[in-house]
């Protein structure tokens, strides 16, 4: 399908070992994973509108941003845009940071996922508990911009070539000769 990213890692690196030690291509079997990025699941993540999110005391929408005064304890966050279980990447930037930790969970409101206190892009990969994406202030003065989140499906693939293989190509190589 289009605009699909898959990890395929793993092929080149057993093409390059077997090639290393002096073994075919042919005689190499194994799995190796491709990992799917899905769809865009949160809504003006871009916070170019002052929509799509629930404001708890100290968080604000202006300026591209959401942006929060320091309130303890307080959350930023949209509610339903994932489902349990499944494990999504989030990413985002901080900005403007001043002070304090901004916590972040997937699911329920139940522990925190990722803790981060400076500038700068976060990116995190976090199994879901339930539905939905916050954003918590521990005394957090700054900003957030750029809130993505995408469903991270992994598949196992088998991949062979087996001895059969070879002796047919090798066979046939022999018969055109």
């Amino acid at each position: 399908m289009a605009n699909e990213i898959y990890d395929s890692t793993w092929w080149g690196n057993t093409i390059q070992t077997a090639s290393s030690i002096g073994t075919s291509t042919e005689m190499i079997q194994g799995q190796f994973n491709l990992t799917k990025i899905g769809d865009e699941e949160v809504t003006n993540g871009d916070f170019a509108t002052d929509s799509d999110w629930i404001k708890g005391t100290g968080w604000s929408i202006s300026g591209g941003k959401a942006n929060c005064d320091g309130s303890d304890g307080v959350n930023l966050n949209q509610n339903g845009v994932i489902e349990n279980g499944k494990t999504y990447k989030i990413l985002f930037e901080v900005l403007n940071y001043v002070g304090g930790f901004l916590n972040g969970r997937i699911g329920s409101a139940n522990s925190n996922d990722f803790t981060v206190s400076s500038n700068g892009r976060y990116s995190f990969n976090v199994l879901s508990d339930g539905t939905n994406l916050i954003f918590r202030s521990s005394s957090f003065t700054g900003s957030i911009d750029n809130v993505s989140v995408k469903e991270v499906r992994a598949t196992t693939v088998e991949a062979s070539k087996c001895l059969a293989d070879a002796i047919h190509r090798i066979g046939i190589q022999d018969i055109q000769n």
